[in-house]
């Protein structure tokens, strides 16, 4: 921007520091691997050069053709036409924006006018807002008549950002949108905004999409008059096929009435995602909030009497990983927590209705310091699993139109037995985040359905595999649900006889407070905390402003910053006890520990919404975002993944031993394929499947992540990551920072189900007469068995000229029977059709019986033979 002092010297100067100016520029540059449909020449040129217009080269990424299915604007007829009306409230955002081979370039973007002095882009287009506002300007009229040529006396108008409204990507939402306030001239733009629609079009409306890609003129997807069709519709996107280039990003995707209602986000060609206008709006009434409203659901069934990992009965280490939860959340903030237990049934009344955070409410819910009475330290095991009816009564206790976001918290250790059972593709209350805790092994864990739930419910799952990690996890939960998330997590273990670690280094650069939690394997071996300052002071339990607490098995630290004036720079906490009292005192025990530091203020690592069915044989690509929760994106931002993942085939154990039968453990009933997962590693004694652990890179450019820009997200396609049935846990850890060097850490886990391959799955065919039996051994592409005692999980019917007559039989060793008519007429040879939730179904033949395509296969050779023996005999005649 240039501003022309009318009424100043004579005389005098300015320097201009930096400028851009339209032109066609070369790409940047890739690396190798990258798809050339990438590549495009841009021709950002909105002041038109009365010589012509050339079109840029388009990355053909997003087309659905070879050419694009566009038209210029200016085609549009008549002038009446809905999209005439919409056309001059769209536009493109041009800033400056930095770029680590290319240093500063010129960024595009296309936006919509939604107010007088409003525009709506991607959040996805404006890296780091703030900075990006202070260089963006818009231009509405960028356009040429329908055969490119420049309008007589065309005068392109640039009009100034002078405010972000609100900016959301990458913050473990499915948002994607800025908006952004325009400076207006006198008598404003002279442009009719769009109106927003207030609700989610259906599947089959149709609709238009208008952009500029690579900085283009104006362009109409697709060519008046037709439309295209809505594909797929929710609350996080709206599916339509429409072709788009870079640049395009931001765009509006409009009704037939004229309305703005979703904005260009993500997707490939021919499937496109628009991020939602009536969620967008949604979001926007509704303000960031600092306090939450959290239900614990406590699972108290019969099987959490058995011993845990530590030798203490399970419901004892649960009581305590839930006492470090509700001890961690802020008193006297508005948060609010609440409690209710369930075995057979849900506890009734709840155990504790959801009521404010204060020191009283608490003392009620873990008693006073060690924190292991109160209502939670009183609650028994005995009866069977009813996480339906425990979750119910949390939704009564969550009713919507409160002000703080509803959570639940959910833990268990064992497997659903009692209705009401969990549907866990039920995505009801929608606006409820579930977050899961499982305690255990694939032996006592309802993994899929804990995964499913979770993520239907924009939560996440982790499965706990020991005392130490159940405590950890249930920090981590609360570092996800109250707090920026984590800063680090390790494990560590102090020798036999050791009274101090080694001090543990981490960074702290913009945080607001620090929480450090330590937890430990054995009762009541005494951990304590010390922390120490970038400038050398010590910070311990007694220090002003710092909050403890401990208990039997975890003690915490929380500092507000900054602490003495000291902020950012290297901090280290170290871990230490008492040594040995007396003169025959035992020796001090070996102790596991592990040392999480919680976060408030900075940047957060979220997953990105994935409502995905996973099995083995898929390609997963486990996208996470790096971003500020109030806009914009941190700098120089890296990120790995530690993939933990089975070593073994829990399919492959079970058809081994046979399924044996169900056990009842205290009234709480373990069905038979998991009872005999449980005798196995009773016999064994160690857990019936191991981890191997896998370290990735994770890439932050639109190759990786499949968005339109470079913008917070991190991804990687892992094409046989998913090997084997079973628990994978995913352990992400990011840096970023320019002088200081700031880390967030994000653990989840994700139960894969075994996918049935045709290529490897046995099938044997017993008929005769039209009338037998097929037995099926069901295998993954990988060899792996499904296993015995998985029957409703799949869905069986009858191949084209097979008929099903009774059900499937389990045998108990990894096959199943079902008992089939088959028309020997139909052509085709024996078979079923198998069907697993959300995924296509297979056809299984026993290879050994031919089919209709196995006859045409002898037919052509049979005429093949015969015309060759026909040439041989024309040939003797011609002797």
């Amino acid at each position: 921007t240039i501003r022309y002092i009318t009424n100043g010297a004579a005389t005098g100067g300015v320097q201009l520091d930096q400028y851009g100016r339209g032109e066609r520029h070369t790409k940047d540059p890739d690396p190798p691997y990258v798809d050339p449909k990438f590549d495009s020449l841009s021709n950002c040129d909105p002041f038109l050069n009365p010589s012509g217009y050339q079109q840029p080269d388009f990355a053909t990424f997003w087309f659905c053709s070879n050419l694009p299915n566009w038209e210029n604007t200016a085609c549009i007829k008549p002038p009446g036409d809905i999209r005439n009306t919409v056309a001059p409230a769209v536009g493109m955002i041009v800033h400056v924006d930095a770029n680590k081979v290319l240093g500063f370039v010129v960024s595009t973007c296309s936006v919509t006018l939604v107010s007088p002095d409003t525009i709506v882009t991607a959040g996805h287009c404006m890296t780091d807002p703030i900075e990006d506002a202070k260089s963006a300007s818009v231009i509405f009229n960028y356009a040429t008549d329908c055969n490119n040529n420049v309008p007589n006396n065309y005068n392109g108008r640039f009009f100034k950002v002078k405010e972000v409204i609100r900016q959301r990507f990458a913050d473990g939402s499915a948002n994607d949108y800025c908006l952004l306030r325009l400076k207006l001239p006198p008598g404003g733009l002279g442009i009719t905004p769009v109106p927003m629609r207030a609700d989610i079009p259906a599947v089959g409306e149709q609709m238009f999409g208008i952009h500029h890609p690579n900085g283009s003129i104006k362009k109409l997807s697709i060519p008046h008059p037709g439309f295209a069709t809505v594909t797929s519709s929710g609350v996080n996107g709206i599916g339509v096929n429409l072709d788009v280039s870079g640049g395009s990003s931001g765009s509006g995707l409009f009704d037939t009435a004229g309305r703005i209602t979703g904005i260009l986000s993500s997707g490939v060609a021919c499937s496109l995602g628009y991020f939602p206008i009536a969620t967008m709006q949604q979001d926007v009434a509704s303000p960031p909030a600092i306090t939450r409203d959290v239900m614990l659901v406590f699972d108290r069934s019969g099987s959490m009497s058995l011993p845990g990992t530590s030798g203490q009965p399970k419901i004892e280490e649960a009581r305590a990983a839930a006492s470090l939860f509700v001890q961690l959340v802020h008193a006297g903030t508005g948060n609010r927590v609440g409690l209710v237990s369930f075995s057979t049934t849900p506890s009734s009344p709840v155990d504790f209705p959801l009521a404010d955070v204060t020191v009283a409410n608490k003392n009620t819910l873990i008693g006073p310091a060690p924190f292991t009475g109160g209502i939670v330290g009183g609650l028994m095991p005995g009866g069977s699993t009813t996480i339906g009816g425990g979750l119910n009564a949390a939704y009564g206790q969550l009713p919507a139109g409160g002000t703080n976001p509803r959570n639940i918290l959910l833990f268990t250790d064992g497997l659903q037995n009692t209705p009401p059972m969990v549907n866990p593709t039920d995505s009801f209350p929608t606006d409820i985040t579930i977050d899961a805790i499982g305690y255990g092994t694939p032996a006592s864990i309802d993994g899929a359905m804990l995964t499913t739930l979770a993520t239907q419910h924009r939560g996440q799952y982790v499965l706990a595999d020991t005392n130490l990690k159940l405590q950890k996890f249930f920090a981590l939960a609360f570092g996800n649900i109250f707090e920026a998330g984590l800063l680090m997590d390790p494990e560590f273990v102090l020798g036999s006889g050791q009274t101090t670690a080694a001090p543990v280094p981490f960074n702290v650069c913009e945080e607001e407070i620090i929480t450090i939690v330590v937890g430990w394997d054995l009762r009541d071996a005494g951990l304590r905390i010390e922390l120490t300052t970038p400038s050398g002071a010590t910070v311990t339990s007694g220090s002003p402003g710092v909050q403890s607490s401990a208990s039997r098995t975890w003690t915490f630290l929380r500092v507000p910053l900054p602490h003495a004036g000291e902020r950012d720079g290297t901090w280290k906490v170290t871990v230490f006890r008492a040594g040995e009292v007396g003169e025959f005192a035992a020796p001090l025990p070996e102790v596991r520990y592990f040392v999480t530091v919680i976060v408030s203020g900075g940047a957060v690592l979220r997953r990105t919404p994935d409502n995905a069915k996973y099995y083995s044989g898929d390609v997963i690509n486990p996208l996470v975002g790096l971003s500020y929760l109030q806009g914009g994106f941190p700098p120089n931002a890296k990120v790995k993944v530690a993939v933990s993942r089975p070593d073994a085939s829990v399919g492959n154990l079970l058809s081994q031993e046979k399924l044996g039968p169900s056990v009842v453990i205290d009234a709480d009933t373990i069905p038979p394929r998991h009872a005999t997962l449980m005798a196995i590693e009773s016999r064994t004694g160690k857990p019936v499947v191991g981890y191997t652990q896998h370290t990735f890179d994770m890439y932050g450019d639109i190759i990786h992540t499949g968005a339109f820009e470079t913008a917070g997200l991190f991804g990687n396609s892992f094409k046989d990551l998913l090997t084997v049935e079973g628990n994978y846990t995913f352990h992400f850890q990011a840096s970023y920072g320019d002088t200081c060097t700031a880390t967030r850490e994000l653990l989840w886990s994700l139960h894969v189900e075994p996918g049935i391959d045709p290529s490897t799955t046995i099938v044997t065919t017993d008929v005769s007469g039209g009338r037998g039996t097929i037995t099926l051994v069901p295998k993954d592409k990988y060899g792996n068995n499904l296993g015995p005692g998985r029957g409703d999980g799949l869905s069986v019917t009858g191949a084209p000229g097979t008929i099903l007559t009774g059900p499937v039989r389990d045998n108990g060793d990894g096959s199943y029977t079902a008992p089939v008519n088959w028309d020997p007429g139909s052509g085709n040879s024996p078979g079923v059709i198998i069907g697993q939730p959300s995924r296509p179904p297979v056809v299984l033949h026993d290879p050994k019986l031919p089919g209709r395509d196995r006859c045409r296969k002898w037919k052509l050779l049979f005429w093949l033979m015969a015309l060759v023996a026909l040439v041989l005999f024309l040939l003797w005649l011609l002797k």
